[in-house]
């Protein structure tokens, strides 16, 4: 294989006979899979996407200068250690960011991730999420998208406030963290999707949202009982329940009346729908997994159908009325 050529894609898959980096080609777009025997990698000049997958041990990244990558991704490599050293000024074009199953990774590098970073995944890399407080995102002024799926082993952050993030951020989608209060939530004044699992999110309710949120995602909160705290959010166009197992309460005052898509999905403790309540903007409507309400939702014989048949997209199960 000559490793002068450059390509414009080059896909590599459990080739353990290359040892080192140096061998791999030149490509504009590399993605590096199951390489057993890698251990560290130089990323060359003129590559712009990066994605390793399953390279177990792989340890080290480093960057050569002038490379203008903007898009990096590593999944499933067991022993990383840590990412570039110096890619704030080594990667300057870079936007995305995408840490999966890293259990290595403790800390971003000591200067901070790359200004012109947009996108920010973070999955399943416990030391990492649990140093969250060090990484200083809020340096971060073009950062859009944070998405962290974190396991059982949050480590509560004394003082949350100081997990700061920038007011550019207009996607975050977070499971499992404990600490993500109020106060940070309105700091967020661009936030346009927030999806969460596993939080508090009774108390994030009652004290607001930011109003600014046209998608509002809630999924596997068994701890609420209660839907309260929406009424203000009069952007909020799309709302989707799921897995919400507790779920008993859904007020008729509970929806704002800008919203137009609702789906709710196995939430089989919630025994009816607001209808008195429902927004007249609404024009969607979704239920899947709820037995309880299914009969009453049955085409032209159900309680429910004069009320929801003026809707232009009504799904139950999967299957369009």
């Amino acid at each position: 294989m000559n490793s002068n050529m450059f390509l414009e894609e080059l896909r590599l898959d459990e080739c353990d006979s290359i040892s080192s980096a140096e061998l791999v080609p030149r490509a504009c777009n590399l993605y590096v899979r199951s390489f057993q025997n890698l251990t560290r990698f130089l990323i060359p000049n003129g590559t712009e996407t990066l994605q390793f997958w399953h390279c177990w041990n792989l340890e080290i990244l480093s960057v050569a200068r002038g490379t203008q990558m903007t898009s990096l991704s590593i999944f499933d490599c067991k022993k990383m250690k840590r990412l570039p050293e110096g890619m704030q000024e080594l990667l300057p074009s870079l936007k995305e960011l995408r840490l999966w199953d890293c259990p290595e990774i403790e800390s971003f590098p000591d200067e901070g991730l790359p200004f012109n970073l947009q996108d920010l995944w973070i999955d399943n890399c416990e030391k990492l999420v649990n140093s969250r407080k060090e990484w200083r995102l809020q340096r971060l002024p073009s950062l859009r998208e944070l998405f962290i799926y974190h396991n059982d082993s949050d480590e509560e952050i004394v003082g949350g406030a100081n997990w700061d993030l920038p007011c550019s951020i207009q996607r975050l989608h977070i499971r499992n963290l404990k600490t993500l209060s109020s106060q940070l939530l309105k700091s967020l004044t661009s936030l346009e999707y927030l999806g969460t699992s596993m939080l508090q999110i009774p108390s994030l309710l009652e004290l607001g949202l930011p109003s600014s949120l046209s998608e509002l995602y809630l999924y596997d909160h068994d701890e609420l009982h209660s839907l309260q705290g929406l009424q203000h959010l009069n952007s909020l166009q799309s709302l989707y329940i799921s897995n919400c197992h507790q779920l008993q309460s859904l007020p008729e005052s509970a929806l704002p009346y800008s919203l137009s898509e609702l789906t709710i999905s196995n939430c089989p403790n919630l025994p009816s729908l607001p209808l008195k309540g429902m927004p007249s903007s609404l024009s969607k409507l979704s239920i899947r997994k709820w037995p309880l309400l299914k009969p009453l939702l049955e085409f032209d014989k159900g309680e429910y159908w004069p009320g929801i048949a003026h809707y232009s997209t009504i799904k139950i199960d999967d299957e369009y009325l």
